[in-house]
């Protein structure tokens, strides 16, 4: 019969029944802190409550309290986060970590583990030394998420949302293509950290392609990426200092021949497609001056040239 009056209240994660009873009587949701816990033992609800912010109400009966602490429902905790295309692994758990969903080192943990190999044939299938087992496989996209969220929960939604954007369709192009799905998002991963725009893209795909499938001459197999050079590091100087000088990249592809172990970033939908759907060209060599504009070669004397051009030598 009490009036009903809207309260947020915030439940600490680890929060025992009394501190939980404690916080709704100080909030004013519950009159008598003891007998919401003894009801909260009766009902075998100890041990069973989330942490977040919760909007409850002050007409609340103790059931109706313990039902939404146990869900996710009336949480308001939530917070969003876009993921650019093109992040990578350690991108992405900074990202979550800086918005108070997880921590970073907890992040990077699940990632690198076998955790959803199971639940999906795409990771199930994936072999080789690896820097992060899921990379290439956190779609980039806006997702909502709870403040203090299990790893777990926060990580299984970009991959779920990688396996929905991996459709029926698009698995048979790959099939017919004689690529396995982690060779396609390998190869998307440095299209998308190489190209300049949508169409460059395309482009770069078939240089990778042409050097791919060419018989290896003049060093072809070797796809010279430069984004693959420091992997897992976007850069020379965010390598940590102690190791900078002698650093050096397992998937270095100006030192192994095709394509490195796994993806070295999270391709989005239109450089999946580029990967698949290759420009016809003859070109072997591609560049990208200040400014972004590209230029592509046949010949290495015509990259040469191009190198100039762009300002890179």
């Amino acid at each position: 019969g009490r009036d009903k009056v809207n309260v947020t209240v915030e439940i600490p994660k680890g929060a025992t029944t009394d501190q939980i009873a404690e916080v709704l009587q100080e909030q004013g949701v519950i009159q008598r802190a003891d007998f919401f816990k003894l009801y909260s033992k009766l009902t075998k609800s100890d041990g069973h409550y989330n942490n977040g912010t919760y909007k409850l109400n002050t007409s609340m009966d103790y059931e109706a309290i313990i039902n939404n602490l146990q869900s996710n429902a009336n949480r308001v905790d939530i917070v969003k986060i876009t993921f650019p295309e093109g992040v990578n692994a350690l991108e992405v758990a900074q990202l979550l970590e800086e918005n108070g969903v997880c921590s970073q080192e907890d992040a990077l943990n699940y990632i690198n583990s076998t955790a959803l190999d199971e639940k999906y044939d795409f990771l199930k299938q994936l072999t080789g030394d690896r820097y992060y087992h899921m990379e290439g496989y956190l779609f980039p996209d806006t997702y909502d998420f709870f403040k203090d969220e299990a790893p777990e929960d926060a990580i299984s939604k970009l991959v779920n949302n990688c396996d929905r954007k991996l459709t029926e369709e698009i698995r048979e192009e790959i099939a017919a293509s004689g690529m396995t799905i982690d060779q396609v998002m390998t190869l998307a991963s440095m299209i998308q950290a190489e190209a300049a725009d949508e169409e460059d893209m395309y482009m770069i795909s078939s240089v990778f392609h042409n050097r791919l499938n060419s018989d290896g001459s003049n060093g072809l197999l070797r796809l010279q990426s430069d984004p693959t050079m420091y992997y897992p590091y976007r850069t020379k100087s965010a390598i940590p200092e102690d190791i900078r000088e002698t650093y050096s990249s397992k998937y270095n592809t100006y030192e192994i021949e095709g394509l490195p172990t796994g993806p070295i970033c999270n391709p989005g939908a239109k450089a999946i497609d580029a990967a698949l759907h290759p420009k016809d060209t003859d070109y072997y060599y591609f560049c990208h001056d200040a400014d972004r504009n590209a230029y592509y070669a046949k010949t290495l004397e015509q990259h040469q040239q191009n190198l100039q051009k762009a300002g890179l030598r």
